[in-house]
């Protein structure tokens, strides 16, 4: 079967989603920058390529491969995330960073969907009837979960939860279960704050966006944060702008963490709009494809990219506000950083294969 035939089946609202919203980050990221701006443009432009590569390859794929070498899957992730403790390099306090030749990569970025896969797999295959399956789950997403604690990443360790009670949610947990994983939740995090287990700095990021101003450092980014945002007003201050608050410094990370306040500054509240909804049919899209795919797996690892990303724009947007928490999570397809950009549009392609394996499906071909 040509490559032509499987492409025409998938969703192709979801490709163009996922494209628009890295082009923006690369303009995004160019009018951030006032050094280098070339430089950190290119290089996002040329992640957004790759990634876009890695997405049509992955589409063209069986995602039921994947299913099938659940145990290769699960031993990649680990010995990944053990490999950046071992070997890696620390960038803003925290060792997530591993040299790979020339580039540079971020190990945790590409535990997040294989997670996915592997806990998607054991659910598909498994009933909640048993509480010992429940439990055997929760194992596997533990982990990856307590190594990425250890270099320590907060963020991005929430995000494994987060995707782990959508993913057993779906599958069929019982309320007893998720009641009982949020009980536990809680005690963990109690003793996690007693035990000092969390550092101060991380309870005082955890809990700032409730009282801004008792940690200063915070407070001075959430709050040059959302006076960027109102600055923008309805049309914004234009990508080409000069004298923004991200250009004269003011706003921090302004092309990771806050490029969401910086680009509501530079293109105003219809702009960030644009942004919003845009993410909106990218979740849409993925769990349509959930609905429509050919097997339990597929709905479940549909269901986990769908959550992930969720997620990280939730947070993100939320930190830029003063809403949640201040993680460091990125911006999906938006924030600088290459590592994110190509498991993001990776993980759109992986969803794409679940659209094409059904749709081949429904026309009677079952097997590709």
């Amino acid at each position: 079967m040509s490559i032509a035939h499987r492409l025409r089946r998938s969703d192709v609202l979801l490709f163009l989603t996922a494209l628009a919203l890295g082009g923006i980050g690369v303009l995004a990221i160019y009018a951030a920058e006032a050094d280098y701006r070339q430089l950190y443009a290119v290089n996002q432009a040329l992640g957004l390529v790759a990634g876009l590569v890695g997405a049509v390859v992955l589409a063209l794929l069986d995602y039921r491969w994947l299913g099938r070498h659940l145990t290769l899957v699960y031993g990649v992730t680990i010995v990944m995330l053990v490999a950046v403790l071992v070997a890696g390099f620390s960038v803003n306090g925290a060792q997530s960073w591993i040299g790979i030749g020339p580039f540079e990569v971020q190990p945790s970025e590409f535990a997040k969907p294989l997670s996915i896969v592997v806990l998607a797999g054991y659910v598909a295959e498994n009933s909640f009837v048993h509480n010992m399956t429940f439990l055997k789950a929760l194992g596997i997403m533990t982990v990856p979960v307590l190594l990425v604690l250890a270099q320590p990443d907060l963020g991005t360790a929430m995000v494994f939860g987060a995707i782990f009670v959508a993913v057993v949610f779906v599958g069929g947990a019982r309320w007893h279960q998720l009641a009982g994983l949020f009980a536990a939740g809680c005690v963990a995090v109690y003793l996690a704050i007693k035990l000092r287990i969390l550092e101060d700095y991380q309870i005082a990021r955890l809990t700032s966006f409730l009282d801004p101003q008792s940690v200063p450092g915070v407070s001075y980014q959430v709050e040059n944060s959302k006076m960027a945002i109102g600055s923008g007003g309805l049309m914004g201050k234009g990508l080409r702008s000069s004298g923004t608050l991200g250009d004269l410094g003011y706003l921090p990370e302004d092309r990771t963490d806050f490029i969401f306040s910086n680009l509501a500054e530079k293109v105003g509240f219809v702009g960030s709009l644009v942004v919003l909804i845009l993410f909106f049919l990218l979740v849409w899209r993925m769990l349509h494809a959930a609905t429509i795919s050919c097997d339990r797996f597929g709905v479940l690892v549909a269901v986990g990219v769908a959550t992930m990303l969720t997620f990280h724009a939730l947070i993100n947007v939320g930190m830029a506000m003063g809403m949640m928490p201040v993680t460091g999570l990125p911006l999906p397809f938006v924030s600088y950083g290459r590592s994110n950009l190509l498991v993001s549009m990776m993980s759109v392609g992986l969803v794409q294969s679940i659209v094409i394996q059904a749709r081949l499906k429904s026309e009677g071909n079952p097997r590709t």
